[in-house]
């Protein structure tokens, strides 16, 4: 009886090792998509895995973590074959899993070690710093940030406003953290209620200001604002004929006067929507301009700009006059997709009926340090002309939705195949429509017309150095105590 009784307790223990990193994987995989949906299931994925790791070695933590999140980075694999090819899809799908395998094996050490109640901290402190080094050394900037599965989710992300999107990096990460570690101390009554205090005290917290900061939203001044995607045929990449350009200018054109029409005064076109060379230059111009005065409207447009020997991907503002009042080059490339052009080194800023304005293209809302700058400049709305990759429609909307959390501006962003949204200071999206499926898209909303101070903005990245130095600091106590030991 003795030995079928042991075969018995292993089988179970390899079935429920199993069925954890199947469970895991599966949350991770439906709540770390690209479209947002199941965003709660974030909170459930890391549970499994971390109450294993309690009671495994650490050779059998590493390889349960590594396949649970491996199954989890899979619902980005086709996306990261279609934007980076094959071979650096499949490093990048390896990599992620192999660091969050490793994050799991330090946190259990830190919970075998210490034995203590805070370290229910290990787990998201540690997670949380790793997204911080990501953030500041990745070439892609936040993409591949846990944080922005959260953006439906409104009381949470106001976080953003103080501690950036690591913020919500450290919440989703915590909360697990924090069930797991109540069940591994369901025994031990003191550690316990200290877990149970210190955790509902920061949850609590943190929700509260949320909710408080979503139902305290100051009435402000609006301005109706026109976004247009013509059809994906229509825009004919590299092929700078002079007529062809100046035609599809025009349709262009036609489709912002019907915007005007309907009370549009400031309309926003998509990132390269027209091409200029030095042909095509004043031609082009002459015809914005015109269609500016004719509507008394703004127009920002981005194009690709062939004017001079050096190409760059650019964005055009023009004010009602006609007068061009910004010309703003990308600052952050597209690698490979985008090598043919030199990168920007100016911010986008402009004047809208005396309300301070910015325009950033694109990729560059990945980059949270850099949009910071235009939060600095006290910019009451971003406009952003964006091209995604239709599957990351969702998404990449979000991405640049945050930074207007971060630093307290609302957001007007016309993206090809992917999402035109309107957006304020608190994540609300008033307004959006679809052209990821290359159909010819136009949008009307109200936006607000109102800066938001906020934390972030006048700070340094204050929240991802404090996770770097308590990770350090957690790690040398985890020396300490193998020493003593």
């Amino acid at each position: 009886m003795g030995i079928f009784q042991k075969i018995k307790t292993i089988a179970t223990k390899r079935v429920l090792i199993i069925a954890s990193i199947l469970l895991s994987g599966i949350c991770w995989y439906i709540s770390n998509g690209l479209n947002g949906d199941y965003w709660y299931l974030l909170w459930v994925a890391p549970i499994p895995i971390l109450l294993i790791s309690f009671n495994a070695t650490a050779k059998q933590t590493f390889f349960i973590s590594f396949f649970a999140y491996l199954i989890g980075r899979l619902s980005w694999l086709g996306y990261l074959i279609t934007v980076a090819t094959l071979i650096p899809a499949i490093i990048f799908t390896l990599a992620l899993p192999l660091i969050f395998a490793f994050i799991i094996v330090l946190a259990r050490i830190m919970v075998v070690k210490t034995s203590s109640w805070y370290a229910v901290f290990a787990f998201p402190v540690f997670f949380t710093a790793f997204e911080a080094l990501m953030i500041r050394f990745s070439h892609d900037g936040t993409a591949a940030s846990i944080a922005y599965s959260q953006s439906n989710f409104l009381p949470l992300i106001q976080i953003t406003s103080i501690t950036g999107i690591l913020g919500i990096t450290f919440m989703v990460t915590f909360i697990p953290s924090a069930l797991a570690m109540g069940w591994h101390f369901r025994k031990e009554k003191k550690k316990l209620l200290a877990l149970i205090f210190t955790a509902s005290i920061l949850i609590v917290s943190v929700f509260l200001y949320g909710f408080n900061r979503i139902n305290t939203i100051p009435i402000t001044e609006k301005s109706t604002v026109g976004l247009v995607v013509l059809d994906e045929k229509m825009h004919k990449m590299g092929s700078l004929n002079f007529q062809n350009e100046l035609e599809h200018t025009q349709n262009y054109v036609s489709e912002i006067s019907k915007l005007a029409a309907q009370g549009a005064k400031l309309i926003v076109l998509p990132e390269r929507a027209i091409d200029v060379n030095k042909e095509t230059d004043s031609a082009t111009i002459e015809i914005l301009s015109t269609c500016a005065r004719q509507n008394h409207i703004n127009i920002i447009t981005g194009y690709t700009n062939f004017k001079n020997e050096t190409a760059h991907n650019s964005a055009l503002a023009i004010d009602e006059q006609g007068n061009i009042i910004m010309d703003y080059n990308k600052t952050h490339l597209v690698t490979v997709l985008e090598d043919e052009f030199v990168p920007g080194n100016k911010l986008g800023l402009f004047s809208f009926r005396n309300f301070h304005s910015g325009a950033a293209i694109c990729k560059d809302l990945d980059f949270p340090g850099y949009i910071k700058q235009y939060g600095r400049s006290k910019v009451v709305f971003l406009c952003i002309p964006a091209w995604d990759f239709v599957v990351d429609d969702w998404l990449h909307s979000r991405m640049a939705i945050l930074r207007g959390v971060e630093n307290g501006f609302s957001e007007v962003r016309t993206a090809r195949l992917g999402r035109l949204t309107i957006s304020d200071a608190y994540g609300r999206v008033n307004a959006e429509a679809n052209s990821s499926n290359g159909k010819s898209t136009n949008l009307v909303g109200q936006i607000d017309l109102a800066r938001i101070e906020t934390f972030y903005t006048q700070h340094e990245d204050w929240f991802g150095l404090l996770m770097i130095i308590t990770t350090i600091s957690f790690i040398l106590l985890i020396a300490i105590k193998s020493k003593n030991r």
